[in-house]
């Protein structure tokens, strides 16, 4: 029964330069609220050797940068954000979190854990290089169960509240990585 409801052909992430504010809930703003609880979580975590750094810059933009490492078992850094006592309520309409990003043409993971279980939520996205603020659509139905990198035997995300959200890279390969992060939303 594991995702049963995920369709490959259509479920997925999608870089879209157009957005319908008017259905556009903010979940996170960082010019608006800056760094906040956001902080780094490595795979030092697990002994690797991975580094990266969260900085604000002068445009008050989230700045996420580093090395990802294969050294010692490692491979991924994060960034990541727990409100377990403050949850983020999304809205019963929405049907997709949209994330304002500029990349540097790696794939990136977005996920998500809601107040039931210790499962996470996750969906990989494609970002371009071409130095320009991309919006990237991740639907809900998209977002498939995992635990520590493993796929979990329960349905797909259906928009529950939300109680940490994270931002990961870790494409099997050692790789310098920067993305500039400017908002997360549902529509």
């Amino acid at each position: 029964m594991s995702n049963s409801n995920k369709n490959p052909e259509t479920d997925h992430a999608t870089n879209d330069h157009t957005e319908n504010k008017s259905n556009t809930q903010m979940i996170y703003n960082f010019p608006e609220q800056d760094k906040g609880k956001w902080r780094i979580q490595n795979d030092v975590v697990m002994g690797g050797r991975s580094e990266s750094q969260l900085k604000m810059t002068e445009d008050s933009v989230a700045h996420f940068s580093g090395r990802v490492s294969l050294e010692n078992n490692g491979g991924f850094c994060s960034i990541h954000q727990t409100s377990e006592k403050e949850p983020f309520i999304i809205n019963e309409k929405s049907e997709a979190f949209i994330l304002n990003v500029k990349g540097d043409g790696k794939n990136y993971n977005f996920r998500i854990r809601t107040p039931k279980g210790r499962h996470s939520y996750a969906q990989t996205f494609s970002t371009n290089n071409k130095g320009d603020w991309e919006t990237i659509t991740i639907p809900f139905k998209s977002m498939q169960a995992t635990y520590r990198g493993e796929v979990v035997n329960v349905p797909n995300y259906n928009g529950e509240n939300v109680v940490e959200m994270q931002l990961l890279i870790g494409n099997k390969k050692e790789e310098d990585f920067e993305i500039f992060v400017r908002s997360i939303a549902v529509n």
